[in-house]
């Protein structure tokens, strides 16, 4: 074994990467100076919502749907999290939303293949949701790859009858956390929720309907 082999093996990951760097820099073969740094280091989960509650295989919080639309904090739970645009909701009224990344609550089987993401929305009255939701905002993880698009499929359930909305897709954008997919408060635009209601909106890989978000 040689002398540098021996030396990368006894360094720290990050270390080692910073070596390689500026090897390759000074041999003019990598123009930036932290790629192969940033390349070895993971990226950090979103952080949790304010009030958020966390158990083994998802993670709530509360919140209150505006008059005037908003965002909705998504709960951190297994590197999935970030904020979803909503259109405004008259009248006002209550949300708790649910995040997990298995099928934990029986939840529906909405699009092919399995959902990489669910978020749950128990809605505590009737309200009806306009037309316009404003941009930005997005689901983001580590396991959501910038380039690839996603497909998220709605469904609620009043009062034991269940209604199908969307499905949408979407392509991720990079972020600071990872993929970004953004759009999917569009799956709410012009609903009526008549009474307290459950819904989930699942996300699943793949393009699976012509309809963006």
């Amino acid at each position: 074994m040689s002398r540098m082999s021996l030396v990368l093996r006894a360094m720290p990951v990050v270390a080692a990467a910073a070596l390689l760097q500026a090897c390759a820099h000074s041999a003019g073969l990598v123009p930036g100076g932290a790629a192969a740094t940033q390349a070895a280091l993971p990226l950090a989960n979103p952080p949790m919502c304010k009030g958020q509650k966390n158990s083994k295989d998802h993670a709530s919080v509360g919140e209150t749907l505006s008059t005037k639309g908003g965002s909705l904090c998504i709960p951190e739970f297994d590197g999935f999290g970030g904020k979803v645009k909503y259109p405004a909701a008259n009248p006002s009224v209550q949300v708790t939303l649910t995040s997990s990344t298995t099928d934990y609550d029986n939840m529906p089987k909405l699009g092919k293949g399995t959902a990489i993401f669910y978020l749950q929305l128990a809605i505590s009255g009737g309200t009806t949701f306009d037309n316009k939701v404003r941009r930005g905002g997005g689901l983001t993880a580590a396991a959501i790859e910038p380039g690839y698009s996603y497909t998220v499929y709605g469904q609620a359930v009043i009062f034991g009858v269940k209604f199908n909305f969307g499905p949408c897709y979407a392509v991720a954008k990079n972020g600071k956390y990872g993929g970004v997919l953004g759009g999917i408060g569009t799956l709410l635009k012009g609903e009526q929720v008549p009474y307290a209601a459950n819904a989930v909106l699942e996300v699943y890989s793949g393009q699976q309907t012509s309809s963006p978000c």
